[in-house]
């Protein structure tokens, strides 16, 4: 019996400190490697991304011709400035303005022989009423009339029809913009079929937008009108701001995870940097606090199952460390990509360490990104 309570004696001595050592207070043996004085500053709550330059709808048009033959005129190559109304391309209308004139012989024989039918039906109708010709004189002469009226207004329908096919031939550009794909050449001959054949390309270059791919586990907190920045390959050094215009509704399945576009806007400033399908790095600010105690999220450690700050005071052998918990007073507000808000347990001006060497413990990482 004495054995057994002294078994139960030594676990309950040995489970007591091991609660003990790793709940203890570390600061004995610690090295400091490098520290961080707090100051009052600007936490952000930031949603990271991946988007991508695009150009907005109707920036964008592929030019087309609806006439058959040959391109005779087709000056502009990939990279030259067109305006809207200008002339891109002419094609052969000779045949065509051949036909017209044609049809306009036919349709000046036509109002003659029109004229001519309406005053014999006049002629016939002072007879009729003098009964000088029968009812089916008179009728003869309505019916002549009629056709030749009719067969005047079918000439000038054909008439504008080859307006309407001449003008096909003349391609101008319906927007201000660049060439940015020509598809033919003087001397090809394009044949319409079903589809319009599609000559040349414009697009404007000041239109653009960009994308971002939100993953659905963030969607939730965008909101129109937040603040957006966004890094580009071609401009490291760069930081360009945006705002969230919408969210797009309709989910895209990548690798099975599910995103969602949200749509920003590009100003035309940010155009003449920018082009179509660029990749972005896009942040999204979420939550923003102003002139808040802001901690370095490098000196946040975890010790023992609990996060920490080791506060340091003093300097070479007279320093000392002090760790500093949730249980003595250590609560930390908004959280953001490398700083966190401070509401109690330190103070302006003390200086805490970023990184460290613990008692049997390797140096501890320092992390990283922009406040």
């Amino acid at each position: 019996m004495r054995t057994l309570l002294v078994l139960i004696l030594l676990a309950a001595l040995a489970g007591g400190g091991w609660w003990w050592y790793q709940h203890r207070d570390v600061t004995g043996d610690i090295r400091v490697l490098d520290t961080a004085t707090l100051d009052y500053g600007e936490v952000r709550e930031v949603l990271e991304a991946t988007g991508i330059i695009k150009s907005q709808v109707g920036a964008v048009v592929k030019i087309g011709v609806r006439a058959t033959g040959e391109i005779v005129n087709l000056p502009f190559r990939v990279g030259d400035h067109v305006d809207k109304g200008q002339l891109i391309a002419a094609i052969d209308d000779r045949e065509l303005q051949a036909q017209l004139k044609q049809t306009q012989a036919d349709l000046d024989m036509a109002k003659a022989k029109a004229q001519y039918t309406q005053r014999n039906m006049e002629r016939q109708r002072e007879l009729y009423n003098k009964k000088l010709v029968d009812r089916d004189t008179l009728e003869n002469a309505i019916q002549t009339a009629d056709t030749a009226k009719a067969e005047v207004d079918r000439r000038e329908a054909e008439i504008e029809a080859l307006r309407v096919r001449i003008s096909y031939t003349r391609i101008y550009s319906p927007i201000d913009g660049v060439v940015s794909q020509v598809s033919a050449q003087e001397g090809e001959t394009v044949v319409t079929g079903l589809q319009v054949a599609n000559l040349i390309t414009v697009l404007d270059p000041t239109r653009l937008e960009m994308w971002i791919y939100m993953d659905e586990t963030d969607v939730g907190r965008v909101k129109p009108g937040q603040k957006v920045e966004f890094t580009v390959d071609a401009y490291p050094d760069r930081t360009f701001e945006s705002e969230v215009d919408q969210i797009y509704p309709e989910p895209e399945i990548r690798d099975n995870i599910v995103y969602y576009q949200v749509l920003c806007h590009i100003s035309k400033e940010q155009a003449e940097l920018l082009r179509p399908e660029m990749t972005t790095q896009c942040r999204v600010i979420v939550t923003t606090k102003d002139h808040v105690l802001a901690l370095p999220n490098t000196a946040l450690k975890w010790v023992a199952g609990e996060q920490a700050v080791f506060r340091t005071t003093g300097q070479g052998e007279n320093a000392t460390v002090e760790k500093i918990t949730e249980r003595n007073g250590l609560k930390l507000g908004l959280k953001g990509l490398t700083h966190s808000e401070v509401t109690s347990g330190l103070s302006a001006g003390d200086r805490v360490a970023t990184q460290l060497v613990l008692p049997q413990q390797q140096p501890a990482p320092a992390g990283g990104g922009s406040r």
